[in-house]
This record gives C-alpha cells, sequence and structure tokens, in this order.
C-alpha cells in the first residue's frame, strides 16, 4: 500500500494563509508520503495551478488525487463534478476523485439514513457521474460520511444498500469505487447511525473490490482523536486485513489543527504511533 495525506488536515492553516499547497507537497515529501490528496471542496483550484503542483509533487515521487465535497441533491452538483473531473484527469489516467453522496439529505435529526427514494436517485446519479467521468479516465471513490454503513433493510438505508442497488440495476460501474473510511462509520457525532468495529470489519470484507481510496484517522469511544492512536477500530488488524486486499493509498486524515505547527506536530506523533505498532511496514517504502 502507499502512504498518503489529505491537504485537509491543514484546512484551518491553509486558510490562514501560513502554508500553501507547494509547502504541502514539499513537507509531505520531507515525511516520506508518496500520495497527496488535493481537498478543494468547490473546484476552485485553477487548471494551471493544479499543473504545477502535478509537476512538483511527480518530481518528489508524489501521486495526487483529487477530492471535493459535492452533493448529488444540490442544484448545480453536475457542474461542480464536472469542474472537478476536469482537474482530476489533469493528475493523470485512472485518477482518484473522491466524492460523496448527499449530506444535505441527512440533516433532518430523526433520520437516520437515506430513504429508498433517495437510495434510488443516488445509485442513478453516481452511474450517470461514473459514465461521464470515464471519458476522462478518472475513477470515482464515494464517501460514506453522516451516511451509515448500513442501514436496516427497511425504513433507512447506507453505503452497503448503495453498492447493492447498483449490483442489482447493470453492476457498478468499472471506474466507481468507494473511499473506506473506518472512523466516519463509528464516529458518534458524524455518523446518523454510528457502527460496530465489528461491523466495518464486516463491510471491509464484503466490499473490498470496490475500494477505490481510504481515509485513516482513529476514534476513542466514537470520537475523533487529534493523532492516530488505539482505537476503536484495532490498527493492528485494520492494517493486516486491508493489505490482503487492497494495494492503494492509505490517506492520513486527521482533524485539522489551529495552527501549523500544531498541523505539523499532529501529523509526526500520528507517524511515530505508525512505527512504534509496525504499521509502517504495510506501506511500499
Amino acid at each position: 500500500m502507499k502512504l498518503g495525506l489529505t491537504t485537509n488536515c491543514f484546512a484551518n492553516a491553509l486558510g490562514a494563509g501560513e502554508t500553501d499547497l507547494a509547502s504541502i507537497i514539499e513537507f509531505a515529501e520531507s515525511e516520506g508520503f508518496t500520495a497527496l490528496e488535493l481537498r478543494d471542496n468547490s473546484a476552485q483550484l485553477p487548471a494551471d495551478e493544479v499543473r504545477d503542483l502535478l509537476k512538483d509533487a511527480g518530481s518528489r515521487q508524489i501521486a495526487l488525487s483529487y477530492a471535493v465535497a459535492n452533493d448529488m441533491f444540490v442544484d448545480g452538483d453536475p457542474a461542480l463534478v464536472a469542474m472537478a473531473v476536469e482537474r482530476a484527469a489533469l493528475c493523470g489516467p485512472g485518477s482518484v476523485l473522491r466524492l460523496l453522496a448527499s449530506q444535505s439529505a441527512l440533516k433532518p435529526p430523526e433520520k437516520k439514513g437515506y430513504n429508498a427514494l433517495e437510495l434510488a436517485r443516488i445509485a442513478a446519479i453516481a452511474r450517470n457521474y461514473a459514465d461521464s467521468a470515464r471519458r476522462s479516465s478518472v475513477n470515482l471513490a464515494l464517501e460514506h460520511a453522516a451516511e451509515p454503513l448500513y442501514g436496516d433493510g427497511d425504513t433507512y438505508f447506507g453505503l452497503h444498500d448503495i453498492i447493492v442497488a447498483l449490483e442489482t440495476s447493470g453492476g457498478v460501474p468499472g471506474n466507481l469505487g468507494l473511499t473506506f473510511d473506518p472512523a466516519n462509520a463509528v464516529s458518534v457525532p458524524l455518523c446518523k447511525a454510528p457502527t460496530g468495529p465489528e461491523r466495518v470489519m464486516e463491510f471491509l470484507s464484503t466490499h473490498s473490490q470496490y475500494i477505490a481510496l481510504v481515509h485513516y484517522k482513529t476514534t476513542d469511544s466514537g470520537n475523533l482523536t487529534p493523532v492516530i492512536t488505539d482505537a476503536d477500530v484495532d490498527n493492528e488488524r485494520l492494517f493486516e486485513e486491508l493489505s490482503g486486499v487492497y494495494d492503494g493509498v492509505v490517506c492520513l486524515e486527521i482533524p485539522p489543527a489551529d495552527s501549523l505547527a500544531e498541523c505539523k506536530a499532529n501529523i509526526a506523533e500520528s507517524l511515530e504511533y505508525m512505527r512504534l505498532k509496525g504499521l509502517m511496514g504495510y506501506f511500499d517504502q
């Protein structure tokens, strides 16, 4: 597997002007990362800047992927995704674009997941997005956030059900996969119906063929930790099972700290924990 980093770890520092994307690429190289996710929520990075970043990253042997914060049920989403596909395509054939389904649909407090109509709508939109992205040789990676991994099969539905809906209506497009985020699935503040570690591992076993990207952070009792540490989803077990079925990027996605110095310190502490626990041995050196 390849060890990656998302620029979202520096979201606050970027917003405050403490750093820029070129500096993050330089930092990523210094820490041994071989992949970087460009988090551009509204797909506003100019194409020329993406090209420059790609050239810089390539000279440092760092692969780039792209990520946006789209919402399939919001007006203008097809245009946003189209712009994101254009930028992801600049990262090279087969590049990954992280997408979301519809977080707006999950805002009502009483909802635990999608209803049946929303489920069908998401599956159809995802298929259309994949068909368009295929023409640009871009692979889409749908991530679970507030939606659960599993619904109850009747009153609410999750990511597993989206996959099944695609499988049973013509098959999952070859360029449509998943962003697997174990911490999101058990997060009490984020997920509308958090699951337990065993079901996270069950999901990995069942749907490993669709994983196109992994986001890696940790939770303790369902709450996100600022650094990688002992977790609800056991790190050693996760990496052991993941490495047997997946050979792509595992992207460090710890929460963004307030300052650049804190961001770097938290990343360094996370990497040191991973070294001490023997987790770095799962990555290409």
